[in-house]
């Protein structure tokens, strides 16, 4: 096989994008097949369909070269010129009981199957554990070529995560499908777990709810940093500086709320009730991340009397974060709604939104055109989005906008917490971030560089 292989990639999503964007960057001839009418029409012209840190100017880039094309005729594009690999990256979203849907990835594997010659089979969507073994009892005859590959993609450095992987993990069905991966992906410098396809399943699963199960302990450890004499943030960064813990996903908040994790957490959840498996630390992971929303209001209300009835509260920022542009399981949608119906108004400001679009998305907000406006007269604020223009702020001209005694909650714990401790407001955050001043019986922590 030569260094350029013909490569197909099925799904245009977030994983399929960055993938056959980054494929064609090495080098290879890539097809993006993606069946969504008005999505292909967006990759046909050009335009990338999620959003991500670079990745719009490489797709522009790859399209210019002419390595990568989009189509949704697979079978057609195969039989003129068969592909020696195909990737399979369609979405496995969660049902109504958080079982993983399969739906796309039967009907996409079942086409795949069917090309000849057979080309390599790569599934790279997350699936349950047995998954594969059930789709190579249903088509033997690709076992031979066929693997499982999930993907380790962060969002806002996906394109530096798919060239420079953290690790590769590769479920094979046989010995000879690990050195196509290797050739595929350039040989990376970096640790290759080889492996059964379901135990590569297993894998994917592990790593997500570990990211989510240090997430909800950060959590949990914040509730208990509440006094003065508790800064959560030193507790976090002298934890995390212990190398067998890190500092990754150990951020106290409004919980995780990305693409993956919710969906993941649940569904792994769901297939081991269904082999009678109890999870109670998966089950204590997921219960804390869900009560995360309940506890801005609880906040509000113990500043505010407990009556919200006749307080406005503006709501600063919807994405679970500023760099993804997936609202699926993004905290607004739990957050906004309680606000709604404990207030006498919720004014929300999203710059990566338009205002019909917060109008649309969340019923009976007023969308507000900057930060501003948002503030003026109402009695809260709540950050849900980092957003550098809340960060980078000149927050004592913005807090006089608020109505007093007012309130900022802090859901991300993104603010400077030493300037809004000079704000004419009550700063909260999760867990307590304001160290108390030294005195004869406590010595306040020396900062970090």
């Amino acid at each position: 096989m030569e260094d350029e292989m013909r490569v197909a990639v099925v799904g245009q999503g977030y994983v399929g994008v960055t993938g056959a964007v980054s494929l064609a960057r090495q080098g290879h001839q890539v097809y993006g097949i993606e069946y969504a009418p008005g999505r292909l029409r967006s990759l046909v012209d050009g335009r990338a369909p999620v959003t991500e840190p670079g990745l719009q100017q490489e797709l522009t880039l790859a399209m210019e070269t002419g390595r990568l094309r989009f189509t949704d005729r697979i079978g057609d594009t195969h039989r003129r010129q068969p592909f020696d690999i195909v990737l399979i990256t369609v979405g496995t979203p969660p049902n109504e009981d958080g079982s993983a849907d399969l739906s796309q990835v039967h009907a996409v594997l079942g086409e795949v199957a069917a090309l000849l010659p057979a080309p390599y089979v790569v599934l790279k969507s997350t699936v349950p554990p047995g998954t594969s073994e059930a789709l190579l009892a249903a088509y033997p005859h690709i076992r031979q070529h066929y693997a499982y590959n999930p993907e380790f993609l962060n969002q806002g450095s996906a394109l530096d995560d798919w060239t420079s992987p953290s690790r590769i993990v590769a479920g094979v069905g046989s010995a000879a499908v690990a050195p196509v991966l290797r050739e595929l992906y350039g040989a990376p410098a970096c640790p290759w777990v080889v492996t059964t396809p379901t135990s590569a399943e297993m894998a994917k699963y592990t790593s997500n709810t570990f990211l989510a199960l240090k997430i909800s302990f950060s959590n949990e450890i914040a509730r208990l940093c509440t006094t003065s004499q508790v800064n959560v943030d030193d507790v976090m960064r002298a934890a995390g500086c212990d190398p067998r813990i890190g500092h990754a996903f150990l951020q106290p908040g409004l919980g995780f709320g990305d693409s993956c994790l919710p969906k993941d957490t649940a569904a792994l959840q769901r297939w081991a009730a269904g082999r009678g498996i109890a999870t109670p630390l998966l089950d204590a992971v997921i219960a804390i991340n869900r009560g995360q929303p309940q506890l801005i209001l609880d906040t509000l209300q113990a500043e505010l009397g407990g009556d919200l009835s006749s307080s406005e509260v503006a709501v600063l920022g919807a994405r679970y974060e500023p760099w993804s542009d997936d609202m699926r399981a993004a905290p607004s949608h739990a957050v906004i709604p309680l606000l709604l119906s404990a207030t006498a108004g919720v004014r929300v400001w999203e710059p990566a939104m338009k205002a019909e679009q917060i109008e649309e998305v969340f019923h009976g907000v007023r969308a507000c055109p900057d930060v501003r406006t948002a503030l003026r007269g109402a009695r809260a604020a709540v950050v849900l989005t980092e957003w550098p223009e809340l960060i980078e702020a000149d927050w004592a001209a913005l807090a006089t906008e608020l109505r007093a005694p007012a309130v900022l909650v802090d859901g991300k714990n993104c603010l400077p917490p030493e300037r809004m401790a000079c704000l004419p407001l009550a700063y909260r955050s999760t867990g307590n971030r304001l160290t108390a001043p030294a005195d004869s019986s406590a010595v306040r922590p020396t900062p970090s560089p």
